[in-house]
């Protein structure tokens, strides 16, 4: 997400698209679609992962940003064209609103006790992402940025599906302790012998309590 950012937003060689066909004062404009489409489908996704649920906005995402660069992979800007320009400017917007919405909702889910050092470290990468991806911008070609952010994209994607396995395989056990008496007074027992932690003062912390349990016998 921070490589997408860094060259999107601040990369001069992605200036250059619009700059060499279209003028520099056109780059504004551009970016302006960029900024009101990502905002529209921030709060659009927001309220649509109540109906159709995280995964298939994250695919979309990837599916969009994947897609683009492959078009900007291909891609000769022509000044004839102006219409083109905003169009990728605006579907780029698609594409960075279900991160930064999606992702923040993920971290939220997966660490509900655990926010403060969660998005801590969700930051600290992000920001490193940042520094690396400027530090390479002078050094590198728009072709070879381009080949870096699918590259970086497809292992997110990787990533990200191992991740919702593996909470699904979390839920689906803690489903089975919830209905096996006998189990979850075992894996109870365990996790008070591998001297996990015990909470009980909100639903919300004795769910993650539980999910303590899980995670001893994962």
């Amino acid at each position: 997400m921070s490589f997408g950012f860094a060259w999107y937003r601040l990369d001069p060689t992605r200036h250059a698209y619009v700059s060499c066909a279209l003028g520099i004062p056109s780059v504004g404009y551009v970016m302006i679609c960029f900024g009101v489409v990502n905002a529209i489908c921030s709060v659009l996704f927001g309220s649509l992962m109540k109906f159709v649920g995280r995964s298939p906005l994250m695919a979309l995402g990837a599916v969009v940003h994947a897609v683009l660069i492959g078009v900007l992979l291909m891609w000769r800007p022509h000044p004839d064209s102006p219409l083109v320009f905003f169009a990728i400017s605006g579907l780029w917007g698609v594409g960075d609103a279900v991160w930064q919405t999606q992702v923040n909702g993920l971290y939220g889910t997966l660490f509900r006790r655990n926010k403060e050092a969660a998005f801590s470290n969700y930051r600290l990468w992000e920001s490193a992402g940042f520094v690396v991806a400027y530090a390479y911008s002078t050094h590198l070609c728009a072709r070879m940025k381009l080949y870096v952010m699918l590259s970086v994209l497809m292992i997110g994607v990787v990533g990200y599906i191992l991740v919702e396995f593996l909470h699904m395989r979390k839920k689906r056990r803690m489903k089975r302790l919830a209905e096996d008496p006998k189990a979850a007074k075992e894996a109870a027992a365990a996790a008070e012998a591998a001297n996990v932690p015990a909470v009980e003062e909100t639903d919300d912390e004795q769910d993650e309590a539980d999910d303590d349990i899980i995670v001893t016998h994962l």
